[in-house]
C-alpha cells in the first residue's frame, strides 16, 4: 500500500499546528490555568472592595490573548519566511516509510522513527521529534488520507497514534 500527495504550508496551517503543539504542552496549559485564576480574582476582588481589580482583569486577558497571538506572528513569519514552506512538499507514504521531496531534495522517515500521531479536525500531524512534525491538511490529501491513515495503523504502534475513529 501506499500514498503519495502534496502538502502547501500556509500561515493558516502553521497556526493550527503549533496552537495544537503549544497547548498540549505544560505551558498551554498552564496559560489556560493562569487566565482563569486571574479571571476568579478579579471577580472575588469585585466583591471586596475593587481597588486595583483591573490588574487581575487586564493580566488574565494577557494570559488569553497574549500565547495565540504570539502564535499567529510567528506562524506567519514561518510560512512566509521560511524556504520550506514557499514550494509544496511531497509526501510519499508506503510500508517502508514516509520520504519527503521538495525540488531535487529528499529525506526518508522510517516508520521507527515516528514518535507519535495526532489528529486534529484540519490536519493529521506525525511528529518525528518532540518538536516538530509533518503536518498533513486533510483537505489538500484529498482521496489518499484513507490509504495515509491504514499505513499509520499499521505500522506505528498503537500507544502512539490518536485518530479520529470514523476517519473525518
Amino acid at each position: 500500500m501506499k500514498a503519495k500527495f502534496e502538502i502547501q504550508i500556509t500561515t493558516g496551517s502553521m497556526y493550527r499546528f503549533l496552537m495544537y503543539h503549544t497547548y498540549h504542552e505544560l505551558s498551554g496549559r498552564f496559560s489556560i490555568i493562569a487566565g482563569f485564576a486571574l479571571l476568579a480574582l478579579y471577580v472575588w476582588a469585585l466583591r471586596g472592595n475593587g481597588v486595583n481589580s483591573w490588574i487581575y482583569l487586564a493580566f488574565s486577558v494577557l494570559f488569553f490573548a497574549y500565547l495565540p497571538w504570539t502564535l499567529y506572528t510567528r506562524a506567519a513569519k514561518q510560512a512566509k519566511l521560511n524556504p520550506v514552506f514557499k514550494k509544496p512538499l511531497g509526501y510519499f507514504v508506503s510500508d517502508e516509510g514516509i520520504v519527503v521531496t521538495q525540488g531535487k531534495e529528499s529525506n526518508e522517515a522510517k516508520w521507527e522513527s515516528v514518535l507519535k500521531v495526532r489528529e486534529t479536525k484540519q490536519s493529521i500531524l506525525v511528529y518525528t521529534n518532540p518538536r516538530s512534525a509533518f503536518v498533513w491538511v486533510k483537505s489538500q490529501m484529498g482521496t489518499q488520507e484513507p490509504a495515509v491513515r491504514k499505513l499509520i495503523l499499521a505500522h506505528v504502534d498503537a500507544k502512539k497514534v490518536k485518530l479520529a475513529k470514523s476517519g473525518r
